[in-house]
């Protein structure tokens, strides 16, 4: 089988071996491996659940679901075991000669597990405000007992009586760590980013509840008001609202307040 390696890189932006990586960094995580390592079946109705309600996502809906299926029939548990099966590029090249998937279409679904179903990995440092000495100083405390990624934020501190504990180790106080756990967890909408965060807890909803607890109408109102503040013209292709909110009644709940 004649395999193209830098489809990988053209397709996701790295190379096989990062991909690879990346995708079980993620998994690493226990809350990751308890809410997100889903079986094949599960990975379909999440998709559905996730991107079913817009049209413009129904090739890549019904491409994924497919995929699943195919995994499923070869008797793919979940995702730790699909990447454990293809970790390498010899057992990768095993891998679809045995199910007869393409390698496009593996690679492609890879990627939209890594950008749309898992959480994505950032660092603390694009969750604060980049001109407060005290935020950054906080984060270099975190630093100091491991907790450098948003994952880290959510693994440590998704309770609260964990975040009780983060603050009595660091002395950082507990309501910092309770906003910046709740950022965090704002980083699980898909292709969510700190410019997105930022606008949401600007304008009022800081949480994924308070986001998944609005009335839509209320919220595209309140986001308009507010990027008509600072002299934004708010539009579908600049921030999905209506996506957001739908995703934050999609994603598996993680911090308890």
């Amino acid at each position: 089988m004649e395999i193209d390696w830098s489809e990988v890189k053209r397709i996701t932006l790295w190379s096989y071996e990062e991909l690879i990586e990346k995708l079980l960094r993620v998994l690493s995580y226990e809350f990751v491996q308890k809410h997100y390592d889903h079986s094949m079946r599960e990975a379909a109705e999440y998709v559905g659940r996730l991107l079913g309600y817009d049209q413009k996502y129904y090739v890549k809906t019904n491409a994924l679901t497919e995929l699943f299926r195919k995994l499923d029939a070869v008797k793919i548990k979940n995702f730790e075991e699909l990447l454990h099966e293809i970790e390498n590029r010899e057992k990768c090249e095993e891998f679809l000669g045995k199910t007869g998937l393409s390698f496009t279409e593996l690679i492609c679904a890879l990627n939209c597990i890594f950008r749309w179903i898992l959480p994505f990995c950032l660092y603390l440092k694009e969750l604060i405000d980049p001109n407060d000495e005290a935020q950054k100083g906080y984060l270099e405390e975190l630093k100091k007992i491991g907790i450098r990624f948003n994952l880290d934020a959510l693994e440590r501190g998704r309770t609260e009586e964990n975040r009780k504990r983060i603050s009595r180790e660091t002395a950082i106080p507990e309501t910092f760590i309770c906003i910046l756990v709740n950022r965090a967890d704002m980083t699980r909408l898909p292709y969510s980013n700190r410019k997105t965060v930022r606008h949401l807890c600007a304008a009022g909803y800081d949480s994924v509840d308070k986001i998944a607890q609005a009335d839509l109408t209320h919220l595209m109102e309140d986001m308009k008001a507010y990027f008509n503040k600072i002299g934004i013209r708010l539009s579908r292709s600049f921030i999905d609202l209506e996506g957001i909110m739908r995703w934050t009644k999609a994603i598996p709940k993680i911090v308890r307040n």
